[in-house]
């Protein structure tokens, strides 16, 4: 899917890339043990998160998403917009996949999205919508989800 599909206002990243980790039992967070990054079973690439703003978005609960990032290396992300009071920073995916999927729990279910991407740039190095990144890995697997 192309970028400008999934985000047709553009995105803007509101926190910084982090690893995507497992989830950990109450038993092992009682215990210490350190949270383990997961891994595409696809790819076998390490995934990263970010959560990013869709500026289109009518709806609150579509405003904040994340998306998840399959790459060997934790991805950069581009400078600050200038003048904003926290730092956001305009961002553009490279390799977009957006899945369907069913959340929620009982009589409360609701269509949610899973966002994959396989790498991030700033908008002004686009030269286009199949344009790469030098952080970029291809491969698609597992990813994150987020109400849309």
């Amino acid at each position: 899917m192309a970028f400008e599909d999934a985000f047709p206002g553009g995105a803007l990243a509101l926190s910084e890339v982090e690893a995507a980790n497992e989830r950990q039992s109450p038993q092992d967070r009682s215990r210490g043990v350190p949270p383990r990054q997961r891994v595409d079973l696809v790819t076998g690439l390490p995934v990263w998160k970010v959560t990013v703003s869709d500026p289109s978005s009518l709806r609150p609960a579509e405003a904040a998403v994340a998306v998840e990032i399959l790459a060997a290396e934790k991805p950069e992300l581009p400078e600050p917009v200038a003048g904003m009071a926290m730092p956001v920073r305009e961002v553009r995916f490279t390799g977009m996949a957006v899945e369907p999927k069913l959340g929620g729990q009982d009589q409360f279910r609701f269509i949610t999205y899973t966002y994959r991407a396989e790498g991030i740039e700033s908008p002004s190095k686009a030269s286009g919508p199949s344009s790469g990144s030098s952080r970029s890995s291809k491969g698609a697997g597992s990813a994150g989800s987020e109400s849309r």
